[in-house]
């Protein structure tokens, strides 16, 4: 008896083989040290809701990271990051939103505190998406994907 699989079984494991194999390149304490630097730079001690927002952070990073390293087929075939960055700007703008939202809710920030976070969350997931973007392309372009 032969298995039968569908199309988009076989599509959803070749997405991760390939997520696996980004993650592999991917560095947790540079970006858990790009985390400290960026949001936490001047406090001094470690409370919950700083070690939520570290555990938040890195997440929302490695989300941005992969959906960077998922794009990255476009940028391989000859789009520049800019039009790619397009393509995915609703995903990355959530992204951004959902980070401040956080940590407006969790420090209680005003509108003022609140804009500066955006603004710093806005620079921190750019940056790993283009980490991602760059990693995903070397791998086509090695054919490793």
């Amino acid at each position: 008896m032969n298995v039968i699989f569908t199309l988009g079984e076989k599509r959803k494991q070749k997405q991760w083989k390939y997520q696996r194999s980004m993650l592999r390149s991917l560095s947790v304490n540079e970006m858990k040290k790009d985390i400290q630097r960026r949001f936490f730079a001047h406090s001094i001690e470690e409370t919950v809701s700083q070690l939520y927002l570290q555990d938040f952070c890195l997440d929302i990073g490695i989300d941005a990271y992969l959906l960077g390293a998922e794009y990255a087929r476009f940028g391989y075939f000859g789009e520049s990051e800019f039009t790619v960055m397009q393509r995915c700007a609703e995903e990355i703008s959530a992204q951004i939103e959902h980070t401040a939202a956080q940590f407006t809710a969790w420090m209680n920030l005003d509108e003022a505190q609140a804009e500066v976070y955006k603004e710093v969350a806005t620079g921190y997931i750019y940056e790993w998406w283009r980490k991602g973007f760059d990693e995903g392309k070397k791998k086509y372009q090695l054919k490793l994907h």
